[in-house]
């Protein structure tokens, strides 16, 4: 009997240990952790054990934490066949790999493999066996990556800067794909900015993968001023100081405001758009957080009538404080 007792004790000390670990470390490796699991297939006991591993691993790591860029980021290409760079401040040093079914579910890793570019960014290389693959996930001690194919064919060849899909800008920030004139081999050499109309200043961006001639990129913080009266933006792609490509792409984009509320208190909801004519319509649809009421969840206004200051929905908190929204932004074809 007292051996069973020990036994069991034993049992759930060893079960604890990766909990322990993770409560012993900062807030900021937890909250890595947590991201992490929910954007990877829990769906797949076998993907799920391994990331269980990985996260024992990390945590094992005597003082290490995770900071600088988040810790998930999406990307798409017009193919995942061949190689993709990874910048390392995105992932880390890629530890697993596995492609994408059509389904969603997770495909197999044979086909894939990992090394380390010239340049010390990660470098996956995906063999033709993979053709039927529709994306990848990668994922490091920093981060995980998600590339996924475009639903937009995309030229073989660009003689100028293009973006593989529409250019939208939703509360400062945008991610995009850009079609380059040339093969990029040495991505840590290229840098990526936008023009702040408002000062003719440039913004720097993150590249945060490569892939032939495309590279995909991530600008946070930009103000509604990047983008012309024309509707453009003016993209700068630099190799060095004295080389660097730019274009005037179409864009377009969204800032949702709303004061801070009292609870039970009644509180509107306006937007701005710009990089739009004043008869578009944008539809703006509402998925409430825990504790918040919004009505009507869904509402198609012109252009002019949000930025006149006409509301968008009406919000009931029961949580005090700066409300977080959550909301898809569409322009509405005519």
């Amino acid at each position: 009997m007292k051996k069973d007792v020990k036994s069991c004790f034993f049992i759930i000390y060893i079960t604890l240990i990766p909990f322990l670990l993770l409560l012993v470390y900062s807030p900021s490796v937890t909250h890595g952790l947590s991201t992490r699991i929910q954007s990877t297939f829990s769906e797949s006991q076998k993907q799920s054990s391994d990331l269980t591993e990985e996260i024992r691993n990390i945590a094992l790591e005597e003082g290490k934490t995770l900071y600088g860029p988040p810790l998930y980021s999406e990307v798409e290409f017009s193919s995942i066949v061949g190689e993709i760079f990874v910048n390392p401040d995105y992932s880390g040093r890629i530890s697993n790999v596995w492609t994408l079914l059509r389904d969603g579910l997770p495909g197999g890793r044979q086909g894939v493999e990992v090394a380390k570019s010239s340049d010390g960014w990660e470098r996956i290389i995906v063999h033709e066996s993979e053709f039927n693959a529709r994306g990848l996930i990668a994922t490091g001690k920093k981060g995980t990556i998600k590339v996924t194919i475009s639903e937009k064919e995309a030229p073989s060849w660009s003689d100028k800067i293009k973006s593989l899909n529409e250019l939208t800008i939703g509360f400062g920030q945008l991610k995009a794909t850009f079609l380059t004139p040339m093969t990029i081999s040495q991505p840590s050499a290229f840098g990526i900015e936008v023009l702040d109309y408002n000062g003719e200043q440039f913004i720097s961006g993150e590249v945060i993968a490569v892939k032939d001639n495309e590279i995909a990129v991530e600008f946070v913080n930009l103000p509604s001023s990047v983008v012309s009266r024309d509707g453009t933006i003016r993209v700068s792609l630099k190799e060095s100081k004295e080389r660097f490509l730019n274009a005037d792409l179409q864009a377009w984009g969204y800032n949702i405001l709303v004061p801070e509320t009292d609870i039970g208190r009644e509180s509107q909801i306006k937007a701005e758009v710009f990089g739009l004519p004043g008869e578009d319509q944008v539809r703006f649809t509402f998925a409430p957080l825990s504790g918040q009421k919004i009505t009507p969840l869904t509402r198609t206004l012109t252009v002019q009538e949000v930025n006149s200051g006409e509301p968008l929905a009406t919000l009931v908190t029961s949580i005090p404080g700066t409300q977080p929204l959550s909301v898809s932004v569409e322009k509405v074809s005519r």
